[in-house]
């Protein structure tokens, strides 16, 4: 942007210095022209005929004045202001001579003896003076358009940050609503029976109480660098399907194809992605949907898909979809790939992405992370 400015300026310069040069050509030319008529026997209708041929000022401001700068003649003016102020003549002579030196007419006799001498004052044409402001029009329009682009991007990084809170403090609740109904369920229970089996109670209410702890991690490892520790990664995946399944309809078949990988990552927010991308692909799917959960072990990197039979994912949404507040559905609030998005790619320095999609054939959610 600044060679772009700074190369404008230095252009605008250059037109303007030659537009000054032709200026001042002309009003020499028009000074001997003078000369020449003052020295010239050839009858007015010539000297009339020799001014059109070779004095072309349409534009210069000019203004002529005798020896003792009385205005004899001015050319190029504004005649209302002229005809409206009596001393607007007066002032444009006095910028004039701030501007320009005057050019200094020579009148001589037919033997060519000086008689007495006439200025010629002048200032830049309208045009040139449009040109010299030009370069700063042009600084001030890319400036107005800098600075229409901050805005553009601060409110729409303000309201992407509006979203992503909104959305995280419904997930929070979400998250916490889960094993806080149940516990409430179990106390309940408690409460109106006489004999409990402790065993199994209390069992269940461990679970619950592990997902607090599991919801309570991951939240506070957002907000930090997490820990990335080496783990069985095909494990930590079929823990995580394994507790959604419980939960699913039976109906949905969810197959697991993993290869066997021990890998650096954080299992908190790790399995946090693979229950959002799950969860995605069984409200994508019918009631008889098909999941499946794919991890190829490469050389260089893990690759891991979600592949479901689902309503698909149109081609200009592939990117979209992991916008905070995109959703499709009507009680969703954007948020699980957004977080899966972070998660992956700035924490694990890996990629998630739509490999593909077909509607109702096949559609693949990738996640690649280095070895």
């Amino acid at each position: 942007m600044l060679i772009f400015i700074t190369s404008s300026i230095y252009f605008f310069n250059k037109i303007v210095d030659d537009i000054k040069e032709r200026e001042l050509s002309a009003i020499k030319r028009y000074g001997k022209f003078l000369e020449y008529i003052s020295t010239s026997n050839e009858s007015d209708i010539a000297n009339i005929f020799v001014e059109d041929i070779l004095i072309e000022n349409n534009i210069i401001p000019v203004i002529i004045t005798d020896d003792d700068f009385n205005i004899i003649e001015y050319k190029n003016l504004n005649e209302s202001k002229i005809k409206n102020d009596s001393l607007y003549l007066v002032n444009v002579l006095k910028k004039m001579k701030t501007q320009y030196e005057p050019i200094t007419v020579n009148l001589s006799d037919l033997n060519r003896n000086i008689e007495k001498k006439q200025f010629i004052f002048f200032k830049n044409s309208y045009i040139l003076d449009l040109i010299i402001l030009a370069p700063y029009f042009l600084v001030i329009f890319l400036l107005l358009v800098l600075l229409s682009l901050y805005l553009v991007f601060y409110y729409s990084n303000k309201s992407e940050k509006d979203r992503l809170w909104t959305g995280l403090a419904k997930e929070t609740a979400h998250q916490l609503g889960t094993p806080l109904s149940s516990l409430i369920g179990w106390n309940e229970y408690i409460k109106s029976k006489n004999k409990i089996d402790k065993k199994i109670v209390s069992k269940e209410i461990d679970k619950d109480l592990n997902r607090l702890k599991i919801i309570t991690d991951r939240f506070s490892n957002i907000g930090s660098k997490p820990k990335l520790i080496e783990n069985n990664i095909s494990q930590v995946i079929t823990n995580s399907i394994n507790y959604l399944k419980e939960r699913t309809s039976q109906k949905i078949k969810t197959k697991l194809d993993l290869d066997d990988v021990n890998l650096k990552f954080n299992e908190q927010l790790f399995s946090w992605v693979i229950e959002n991308l799950y969860k995605n692909s069984i409200d994508a799917v019918s009631a008889d949907g098909k999941v499946t959960i794919k991890l190829v072990n490469k050389k260089k990197i893990v690759e891991i898909d979600f592949i479901d039979n689902g309503k698909g994912i149109r081609k200009n949404e592939f990117k979209t979809i992991f916008n905070p507040g995109f959703t499709t559905k009507e009680r969703g609030w954007g948020l699980g790939l957004t977080l899966a998005q972070r998660i992956i790619e700035n924490y694990h320095k890996g990629k998630i992405y739509v490999h593909k999609s077909t509607k109702n054939i096949e559609t693949i959610i990738r996640i690649e992370l280095n070895k």
